[in-house]
C-alpha cells in the first residue's frame, strides 16, 4: 500500500511539474541582458586628413565617346571638337577574291559616312553639324590649337539634325542623307553621302581621309558620338583600273583612330579635391577611423560631406555620377580601386549644395575588414565621356572641410545583471 502511494504521490508531481503557467512573468535573472540598445550618432570633423587629387586617368583618346560641345557666351564657356580618321585601301586593289592581280585605284566617285550618336540634348533647337578635312596625321597628341587653321577653312559639308529627322521617313532625297532612329538604345545612326570633293581618295596617301565636327545651334548643345564598333565608317564608291570599274567598298576592318579635342582645358590640380573632367580626376580620402567604433559597434549608417569650391563644371544637359569606393592599397595616385562595392551620387552642373554620399557599405567594410586601408576614393562613374568635373573643399579649409556622420550601436552587454 505503501508503495502504491509513493507511485501516486511521485506521478502528481510529475505532472505538476510539466503544467505551464501562462499567467506567470518570466524569469530569467541568470540569462537576461543586463542593458538597452544605444544608438550614436557623431559627426567626425577632423577625421580626414591627406587628401589630395590626381589627374590623367583616362585620356580623351581612350574615352568610349566622342564629345562635342556648343557653349558660347555660357558661364562655363566649352567647345569640343570630335577628329577622327579612316584608313583606305592603300593605291590598288583586288576587283574580287578570286583575282589574283590588283588594279590601280584612280580615286572616289563618293562615298557614304555613317555615324552612330549615341547621347544629344533633346532640348536643342536648330543642331547642325559641320564637317571639316583635317590632315590625315592626327593622333593622340593633336591638340584643338593645331586644328585651328583646318578647322577655319576646310568645310566639306554642313548637315541639320533637326531637318533631316523632320524629313518623311527622315531621309532626305535631294542630298541623299538620311538617319535611323533606334529608340531602345537610346541612339540614331546617321548615313551621310558625301561628293567627290568632300571624300577625295588620293592613292598617294592610301586613301586615308580625316574629319574634324563641329556643332553649332540656336541654343547651347552638347552631343556624343560613338567609337570602336560603333565608331565612324566609310562606304567608298571607287574607280578602278585602267578602265574605271566602278566599286563599292567599307573599309571598316582597315582599322580607324577616333578622339576629340577641346578648349578650354582644365583648370590645374590644386589644393581643392578635383572629380571627373577630361582627362579624368580622382581624389584620395584618407580616413582617420577611431577604433571605438571599428572594434565595439555596429555601423548603421554613415554619409560623406563634401562642400563644392566652385560650382559643378559641365555642359547643362549632362549630369554626371561621382562613385566612392575603397582601394585595394594606399599607393597614392597608382591606389588599385576596390570594384565590390560602391556609393553615388548624382552631380548637376553648376550646383553649389553641400555633396551628400551615403558611405555605409564602405565603413561597414572597413570594420569587418582592420587590414583595409581607410581610404575613400572619389572618381566619375563615366571616366571621360562626360565634360563635367566638380572640386569640393580640402581638409585644410577648416570651415568647409570634408566630414563624416556615422550612425552606430554600441556593443550589447550580455550578462547577469
Amino acid at each position: 500500500m505503501t508503495r502504491r502511494r509513493l507511485a501516486l504521490v511521485g506521478a502528481v508531481l510529475l505532472v505538476a511539474a510539466c503544467v505551464e503557467r501562462l499567467a506567470a512573468p518570466g524569469n530569467c535573472p541568470d540569462f537576461c541582458p543586463s542593458g538597452q540598445i544605444t544608438i550614436v550618432d557623431t559627426l567626425l570633423t577632423s577625421s580626414i586628413h591627406r587628401d589630395s587629387s590626381h589627374r590623367g586617368y583616362v585620356l580623351a583618346y581612350q574615352s568610349a565617346l566622342m564629345l562635342a560641345a556648343h557653349l558660347p557666351g555660357a558661364t562655363d564657356t566649352l567647345d569640343g571638337r570630335p577628329i577622327f580618321r579612316i584608313n583606305g585601301y592603300g593605291a590598288r586593289m583586288r576587283l574580287t577574291s578570286a583575282d589574283t592581280s590588283t588594279g590601280a585605284i584612280l580615286g572616289a566617285d563618293s562615298a557614304r559616312l555613317q555615324l552612330y550618336v549615341v547621347r544629344r540634348d533633346s532640348a536643342t533647337r536648330n543642331l547642325r553639324l559641320q564637317f571639316y578635312r583635317l590632315p590625315v596625321t592626327i593622333d593622340t597628341g593633336t591638340t584643338f590649337s593645331a586644328l585651328v587653321s583646318p578647322f577655319t577653312d576646310s568645310l566639306v559639308r554642313t548637315v541639320n539634325i533637326d531637318t533631316l529627322l523632320a524629313q518623311a521617313g527622315r531621309k532626305d532625297t535631294v542630298t541623299g542623307d538620311s538617319v535611323v532612329v533606334d529608340s531602345a538604345n537610346h541612339r540614331f545612326v546617321l548615313s551621310l553621302k558625301l561628293d567627290s570633293a568632300a571624300a577625295r581618295y588620293i592613292p598617294t596617301d592610301s586613301g586615308t581621309v580625316a574629319y574634324g565636327i563641329r556643332i553649332a545651334a540656336d541654343t547651347l548643345a552638347s552631343i556624343a558620338f560613338g567609337k570602336d564598333a560603333f565608331g565612324p565608317s566609310l562606304q567608298w564608291y571607287l574607280h578602278v583600273d585602267s578602265l574605271g570599274t566602278p566599286v563599292a567598298r567599307k573599309p571598316g576592318p582597315l582599322g580607324a583612330f577616333a578622339t576629340f579635342v577641346f578648349a578650354p582645358t582644365p583648370a590645374p590640380i590644386d589644393s581643392t579635391l578635383a572629380v571627373g573632367g577630361v582627362p579624368s580626376a580622382h581624389s584620395l580620402l584618407r580616413v582617420v577611423f577611431p577604433k571605438v567604433i571599428r572594434d565595439s559597434s555596429q555601423i548603421i549608417r554613415a554619409t560623406l560631406y563634401l562642400v563644392p569650391a566652385v560650382p559643378a563644371r559641365g555642359t547643362p544637359a549632362d549630369s554626371f555620377v561621382v562613385e566612392a569606393r575603397n582601394v585595394l592599397a594606399d599607393f597614392g595616385a597608382k591606389s588599385p580601386i576596390d570594384l565590390l562595392l560602391g556609393d553615388s551620387v548624382m552631380i548637376h552642373p553648376g550646383a553649389t549644395d553641400t555633396v551628400k554620399i551615403e558611405v555605409t557599405n564602405l565603413l561597414q567594410q572597413w570594420a569587418a575588414d582592420s587590414t583595409r586601408p581607410t581610404v575613400l576614393l572619389l572618381r566619375p562613374e563615366r571616366e571621360a565621356q562626360i565634360f563635367g568635373e566638380i572640386r569640393f573643399y580640402p581638409s585644410v579649409a577648416t570651415a568647409f572641410r570634408p566630414t563624416l556622420q556615422i550612425t552606430f550601436v554600441r556593443r550589447f552587454p550580455f550578462g547577469a545583471p
